[in-house]
């Protein structure tokens, strides 16, 4: 086997174990003991890699001071470790030493992980021949990793669509402002799209580049969209899809009360499949689009008889 980074070999294990994107940002947090050392990381604890900062908790800011002194010596070290430079910067704050979430801070063990999931973690580390000692520690931390999930699943955090990330939008309480969208009987899409996705990806959906990639998708589903990483691709490709189901909606009545705009409807849900499908627009049929929304089908049948 060819030598590799132990960065490429985490991201290989849980891309196996159908953790899909999210790896390398999780990685870098599993990473934190490992860089850091026994003695610092017994009273620290790595809580989130955003945006290329690390995010690590200590006791107290006396400790945070500390420790910011020396952290451009910690992200070499991540660099030599992981063998890339996600970790662009490390933030030392004051915060919970135990990364178990409210089960940990309510003195609750982690659930047990998924089954399935810890079956296809360990056996895709047989299939890649790992030393023992690294074996033993990737499976560990994937357990922890899998039973952290299981723990804020049952308490009812939720995928993010883009990214697979698993993030508490649904559960935070209702601002004032989606109160008062609510009272008057209006929808609040900036607040949908923000409970919808992780920080992470919510940031991206505001970038300008990750927009452009958007609006140009929505019309030409597989153009190629260059410098976008795979999140960021990911994101644009909601947004575009988002953005064609509003117009689905808007189309779908206009369409029964005028036939002549059936046309448009066909055309947009062309779009809307080949970006859930990643195929031509042209290549779906009516059975696509009765599966894809029964409703659709029916009123462009109806408009083409």
């Amino acid at each position: 086997m060819r030598e590799r980074h132990v960065a490429e070999l985490i991201e290989e294990v849980f891309r196996r174990a159908a953790v899909k994107r999210g790896v390398r940002r999780a990685g870098a947090v599993l990473a934190w003991r490992a860089v850091a050392g026994a003695e610092l990381a017994a009273f620290s604890t790595a809580v989130v890699l955003r945006d290329g900062v690390l995010y690590v908790n200590v006791g107290d800011s006396e400790t945070a001071m500390h420790l910011s002194l020396g952290r451009q010596r910690l992200v070499d070290a991540y660099r030599a470790y992981l063998g890339n430079s996600d970790v662009r910067d490390i933030r030392f704050q004051v915060g919970r030493l135990d990364d178990g979430g409210e089960r940990a801070e309510a003195g609750h063990a982690l659930p047990p992980p998924d089954a399935s999931a810890l079956a296809a973690l360990s056996e895709s580390l047989g299939r890649l021949g790992l030393p023992e000692d690294l074996a033993r520690a990737t499976l560990a931390a994937g357990t922890r990793f899998l039973g952290l999930q299981a723990a804020r699943l049952e308490l009812g955090w939720t995928a993010c669509p883009t990214c697979g990330a698993l993030h508490d939008g649904l559960l935070r309480p209702e601002s004032l402002r989606e109160a008062a969208h609510r009272e008057a009987g209006r929808r609040d899409s900036e607040a949908e799209l923000e409970r919808a996705l992780c920080q992470a990806c919510y940031r991206y959906a505001h970038e300008g580049r990750v927009v452009a990639a958007a609006e140009r998708l929505r019309t030409a589903p597989r153009a190629e969209v260059a410098g976008l990483g795979d999140d960021e691709r990911a994101v644009a490709v909601y947004l575009a899809a988002r953005s064609l189901d509003a117009v689905i909606a808007a189309l779908l009545p206009t369409v029964v009360a005028d036939r002549r705009l059936a046309m448009q409807l066909e055309s947009v849900v062309r779009c809307r499949l080949a970006l859930e499908h990643g195929r031509e627009p042209e290549t779906f049929t009516f059975a696509d689009f009765h599966a894809f929304d029964p409703h659709v089908a029916n009123v462009l049948r109806l408009a083409g008889d």
